[in-house]
């Protein structure tokens, strides 16, 4: 209206007016005539984003702990989303710094001096109907942020120790030191002067592979500094990421986490170092003792069990066969990675496939070739009762074992 004005001021006529502004003659004369008729805008109504419809969905996935801009990219995707990276991740980016914990000091060590060691809850795994816990193990080196990462459905000592040794196996290499939380499998706690005490077979595993074990400082989670990390990182990038299809069984999840180490996990520009995972590695792998071919720390879990009447030992609420001609002999069962083995005078009898839940029953029929059967006796009294309604799980012949070395993790 003030334009209108000031050109009415300089001598324009109402024609001269309308074409300089494009206005109609008649609503230049209006609005000069009645100036109160010029209409009042507000404020400009903010534009429809493509993002809108999904915001819902995002609030509820920061409140479940998921923040990653790419990883909640895939699942919109997935939803229908078809706006890009840049308007999810401004948007997301005030909505972290509100929602976040404050920022941590990082302790920097230089290639070889550290690894760090996360064992923590990852969630549930449905398998046979039965909910199994599953537990994330991650190891991940201090220059190079390459990480190994395992899924397991305890938190034994023995698991503990194999996934270890997997990750030494797989780096062909041992780091100076390893840094943990106040797992109980690592630490009894402290004696009367302050002094750790450690769990005397960690410790000495430790002395064997060569490497220092570390504790961070009790309520001072910073210190730990990529420990903090591990399992929250294969938390929010990778099981996450599992939404609506997931794994049947253990071994499965376990071969889509080491695909995703292997192809996002290792191969990302780190957010801290600003550098690829596999070029700092090299520096890593360089300062590292290698192996040299050293054999697997002679750690069991062996418990003596008695052979049941129909040809099978119990073990961890399931049921594994052994020749029948062991009925009623004390054999030794033991967990090597993912089997279990049954031992006898010295030999191994039996090795299966590690049960994916309880109470199921896993059979090697050749065990049961050749057996008396129900109502036969033999010395005096029945040997085997078969149970034809019984479920089982076929498994793999002993000859595919051949190959494996003894106390080896796959």
């Amino acid at each position: 209206m003030q334009q209108l004005m000031e050109m009415k001021r300089e001598g324009l006529s109402t024609q001269a007016i309308s074409k300089l502004t494009g206005y109609d003659r008649k609503t230049v004369r209006k609005y000069l005539l009645k100036p109160e008729t010029v209409p009042r805008y507000g404020p400009r109504m903010a534009r429809p984003s493509k993002l809108d419809a999904h915001k819902p969905y995002l609030q509820d996935r920061m409140k479940a702990g998921v923040w990653n801009a790419q990883v909640l990219l895939r699942e919109l995707r997935k939803l229908g989303y078809q706006g890009g990276y840049t308007i999810l991740k401004d948007w997301l980016q005030p909505q972290r710094a509100a929602g976040m914990a404050t920022a941590v000091r990082r302790f920097e060590t230089p290639p070889g001096k550290q690894a760090q060691v996360d064992w923590g809850h990852l969630g549930y795994l449905e398998t046979g109907g039965e909910q199994c816990r599953v537990w994330g193990f991650t190891i991940t080196l201090g220059y190079s942020r390459r990480i190994w990462a395992q899924a397991a459905l305890d938190q034994k000592l023995g698991t503990l120790l194999r996934m270890h040794e997997a990750a030494f196996r797989e780096w062909g290499s041992v780091p100076e030191e390893i840094l943990y939380d106040r797992m109980k499998t690592v630490w009894l706690g402290s004696d009367e002067r302050g002094e750790i005490v450690w769990h005397p077979v960690f410790l000495d595993f430790a002395r064997y592979w060569g490497f220092r074990p570390r504790l961070c400082r009790p309520y001072r989670a910073q210190t730990k500094g990529k420990i903090e990390s591990g399992v929250k990182y294969v938390r929010r990038n990778f099981v996450c990421g599992l939404l609506g299809r997931e794994p049947s069984c253990l071994m499965d999840f376990n071969t889509e986490l080491r695909q995703w180490v292997d192809g996002v996990a290792n191969q990302r520009v780190h957010g801290t170092t600003r550098e690829l995972v596999l070029a700092r590695w090299d520096m890593d792998q360089f300062s590292m003792p290698l192996l040299n071919g050293r054999s697997p720390y002679p750690y069991s879990d062996d418990e003596l069990r008695k052979v049941a009447r129909d040809a099978y030992v119990s073990w961890q609420a399931s049921r594994y066969s052994v020749p029948w001609q062991y009925v009623g002999k004390e054999v030794w069962v033991r967990e090597r990675g993912v089997d279990v083995e049954v031992h006898y005078g010295g030999q191994r009898i039996a090795v299966h496939a590690r049960a994916e839940r309880r109470h199921q029953i896993i059979t090697h029929r050749p065990h049961h070739q050749g057996i008396p059967l129900g109502g036969e006796k033999g010395g005096g009294k029945i040997l085997i009762q078969m149970r034809e309604t019984a479920p089982s799980v076929e498994v793999r012949p002993l000859a595919a074992y051949e190959s494996v070395a003894m106390g080896g993790v796959r």
